[in-house]
């Protein structure tokens, strides 16, 4: 659990990273997500990643974050970078064909193991991207900071495992500014 810890910080800093040296633009229209999955990015946003994941923001990791994962594959980390193991069973590990409940609860421990806390999830319902079913619903949650946070997940199983995209913001002021925006771009995720 503590390996995990690492997760958010180092996603918040290539962030920053990437906002620094004016990392690659996304402009509004349809744009690859990484790998097969594809989006219609409704605003202009900072993307860094690469195919196995993306990291947009608008104005900054802790400002407001599009986590975006084409493909999580059978027995990984629900955000990548550990695989389940026999000498580690337990954790936020993706498994082909799990319920909407278990995939929610499954984003939702994996971002508290990944240092969020106080998470609470809501209104869990079927959505259909692209013809496959899947899954959104929304969150509360606290940042070790001590910031608080609102945020909203889409997720669909495929043939290569699970499309997952997580947007989150500070529920003062950025969340409710986009959440419409990348409410509406959520439901264009597509693969292939």
């Amino acid at each position: 659990m503590k390996a995990i810890r690492w997760l958010l910080p180092a996603l918040l800093t290539l962030l920053l990273a990437a906002c620094a040296s004016g990392g690659p633009l996304v402009t509004a229209g349809r744009t690859t997500a990484g790998g097969d999955l594809s989006i219609d990015a409704g605003m202009e946003w900072t993307r860094m990643g690469d195919l196995r994941e993306q990291l947009w923001t608008i104005d900054g990791p802790q400002l407001n974050s599009l986590h975006l994962v084409p493909a999580v594959r059978e027995r990984e980390f629900v955000f990548l970078g550990q695989r389940q193991t026999k000498r580690r069973p337990d954790g936020a590990f993706y498994h082909r064909g799990m319920r909407p409940d278990e995939l929610r609860d499954l984003i939702a421990d994996g971002l508290r193991a990944s240092g969020a806390v106080n998470v609470v999830t809501s209104n869990l319902r079927p959505a259909s991207f692209g013809g496959r079913e899947g899954l959104r619903f929304e969150m509360t949650m606290d940042g070790e900071s001590g910031l608080k946070y609102k945020a909203m997940a889409a997720a669909f199983e495929h043939e290569k495992g699970l499309a997952l995209a997580l947007f989150y913001a500070p529920a003062e002021y950025y969340y409710p500014r986009d959440e419409a925006k990348v409410s509406a771009m959520l439901d264009t995720l597509r693969w292939k």
